[in-house]
């Protein structure tokens, strides 16, 4: 009498188990995985990317720009940073593991400085997909500890102090664009003020950091700017496409 209840139960343990396999097979694929570093020094460092099939040395590090895109497994573990300029106490190569949240399409691996760490780095993984980050975008990262409002033409956005982006995309044509900078307990009077000059083929990452020079306001801004044109040109070159350039 007991035969059919448990051989239900071994039927439903199966399929949660295949479930399980196949939810799991999704989330281990191949994933783009593209490196920008914060400053000079970050980017004359010699680094690369381990995973469980090797390491692979970081090409091409640039602090205005991302590298080209190396394959990495989302989920897997681990993934990681090395320091190839660095040793630890015992003489061994050092890392740092990078966390790529589930889900991500398109990553963006960025290279922070970080005297506490054994390899002298923070990482940090932004999703990089256009659905995400579409091109004439322009994308926040308000770091500077002040929570602030972004004018331009007649819209605003506000910025709170946080590592997660706000997205704002003009849209329209190509045109010049006034903009303003403004902190929000002070909206009479804006911190920052300047023309900028938008473009449907550009999408632009601004970091908001402190300001280290008084004559020029509290706040500065470090802008990352990718052209599509430029990326299809290296299409043509190496013959490659990456998915998110086609739409």
């Amino acid at each position: 009498m007991n035969f059919p209840i448990q051989s239900k139960f071994r039927s439903v343990r199966l399929c949660a188990a295949i479930f399980s396999t196949l939810m799991l097979s999704q989330w281990l694929h191949a994933i783009p995985l593209r490196v920008l570093a914060w400053d000079d020094e970050i980017a004359a460092r010699k680094l690369a990317i381990v995973t469980s099939k090797g390491i692979v040395p970081i090409e091409g590090l640039h602090p205005a720009k991302r590298t080209k895109e190396y394959q990495v497994t989302g989920g897997e573990q681990p993934v990681s940073v090395q320091a190839l300029d660095k040793t630890g106490k015992d003489g061994k190569p050092i890392a740092s593991a990078v966390i790529i949240p589930k889900g991500t399409k398109q990553a963006l691996l960025l290279l922070l400085p970080d005297a506490k760490a054994d390899t002298g780095l923070r990482l940090f993984v932004l999703e990089d997909d256009v659905a995400t980050f579409p091109w004439g975008g322009i994308r926040f990262i308000n770091s500077c500890g002040r929570k602030l409002v972004f004018v331009y033409e007649k819209k605003s956005i506000t910025l709170p102090v946080s590592w997660t982006p706000v997205l704002t995309n003009p849209g329209g044509t190509n045109r010049n664009m006034e903009t303003q900078l403004f902190l929000v307990e002070q909206p009479e009077r804006p911190i920052y003020s300047a023309v900028w000059e938008q473009q449907q083929d550009v999408r632009t990452m601004i970091f908001i950091v402190p300001g280290t020079d008084p004559r020029l306001g509290p706040v500065a801004m470090k802008m990352i700017s990718e052209d599509r044109r430029v990326e299809e040109a290296m299409e043509k070159v190496t013959g490659s496409s990456r998915p998110d350039q086609r739409q």
